[in-house]
């Protein structure tokens, strides 16, 4: 059978698997911030609080491991932070196993060590998620601003791959590195890496606007779709109106987050509250939030206004992205609509597949229009020196 076939038939298993466990109510994946606490200072960073936000002890996150595998859960992504300042995430990881849960770990790799690679292969991960910026150290280790960082980092991708542990590279693009595409996936692809590319920006947890500068934008924007067309082909993308599977995306359905103090949120990049861990059991959460039951009685099919949009299918609806723009998951802000004209572009530019003028009315251009006056301003736990506080008030 040839590897399409195989990626083919895996895709429909997992989506099978999702449609089960949604029927049941259950999250099928858990997404775990064990800590904030980060020995980089990236400066693109959504984690506005990287020193002082509490945390859950080792007993209260081998709890939540066995909540999590009594209510069905099959996979885990360990993150923060990164995973490895925690001193004891090697007893952590180590018991996800035992309980039979598949763990995916997302770290910046410099503290990766044989050792540590080893306990990896060990612990059955699935997969390693590392980010590089560039191959070239004055563009990586200025936006970790932390001299040295990608020699430790690659060093840590090369242990990974000798343990035989497979590895994902995420590359946030950035104007210097669109040209350096090219080489990036070539390099990689050649470790035996997976590699992907990133133009959006995540808006920071406070939901200011500190990071709006770096987005890419115009012709930076297209540029880098084009370039990672280039070096990525794909099928052109099935549109809303076709798809057989309505969920936006798993945030809230089969997907939940548990940051490090015990709060639950539909996933990382949508800090709704759901509860708290440390306050009622998992399932309970899950199941009686009325938060949750908001965002899963809404689908694509209430997207009323993309149904007839002929960018839909390259439009990737970020509910969480909507909830911290606009203050409504259900809203798409403007920055979506950008992504997906340059992306409809870079399609016609590399495929030679043209849209036709119709095609293009449908498809909302807010580049004319003036930003909005000011952000909304999401309530999140917002701790301080250890107490909890909420953010209410505007910026």
């Amino acid at each position: 059978m040839a590897q399409g076939d195989d990626a083919s038939q895996l895709d429909g298993f997992l989506t099978a698997l999702r449609a089960a466990w949604a029927t049941e109510d259950r999250p099928v994946s858990a997404h775990l911030d064990v800590t904030y606490r980060c020995d980089l200072d990236c400066a693109h960073c959504y984690l506005d609080n990287r020193t002082t936000w509490p945390e859950m002890t080792t007993a209260e996150w081998l709890d939540v491991l066995q909540q999590l595998h009594d209510a069905g859960v099959l996979f885990l992504v360990w993150s923060g932070g990164d995973v490895l300042m925690r001193s004891d995430f090697a007893t952590l990881l180590t018991r996800a196993a035992e309980l039979g849960l598949l763990s995916r770990v997302k770290t910046h790799g410099g503290q990766v060590d044989a050792t540590w690679a080893r306990l990896f292969a060990d612990s059955k991960v699935i997969r390693t998620d590392v980010s590089v910026y560039s191959l070239r150290p004055e563009i990586h280790d200025a936006l970790t601003r932390r001299p040295g960082s990608l020699v430790k980092t690659l060093n840590g991708v090369a242990a990974l791959r000798a343990a035989g542990v497979p590895v994902k590279v995420s590359c946030w693009v950035q104007p210097a590195i669109i040209d350096e595409i090219a080489a990036l996936s070539q390099h990689f692809t050649a470790m035996g890496c997976t590699i992907s590319f990133e133009t959006r920006t995540t808006l920071d947890l406070s939901a200011s606007a500190n990071l709006d500068a770096m987005r890419l934008e115009g012709d930076d924007l297209l540029r880098a779709r084009v370039a990672i067309l280039r070096a990525q082909p794909v099928a052109k993308p099935t549109a809303i109106a076709d798809r057989t599977v309505h969920d936006p995306c798993g945030a809230g359905r089969t997907l939940v987050y548990i940051s490090p103090d015990g709060e639950l949120w539909p996933c990382i990049n949508f800090p709704m509250a759901l509860g708290n861990l440390r306050e009622k059991p998992l399932l309970e959460i899950w199941r009686e939030s009325a938060a949750r039951k908001s965002l899963v009685a809404w689908d694509n099919r209430a997207r009323t206004t993309c149904q007839s949009c002929a960018g839909s299918g390259f439009c990737f609806f970020c509910p969480g992205d909507a909830y911290k723009t606009t203050g409504d998951f259900r809203k798409a802000p403007d920055v979506f609509h950008a992504e997906t004209r340059a992306k409809m572009i870079a399609w016609e530019q590399v495929n030679g597949d043209t849209f036709s003028a119709a095609d293009w009315s449908s498809v909302p251009d807010e580049s004319g229009r003036a930003p909005a006056a000011k952000q909304f301003i999401f309530p999140i736990h917002r701790p301080k020196r250890g107490a909890g506080a909420r953010v209410t008030q505007a910026k």
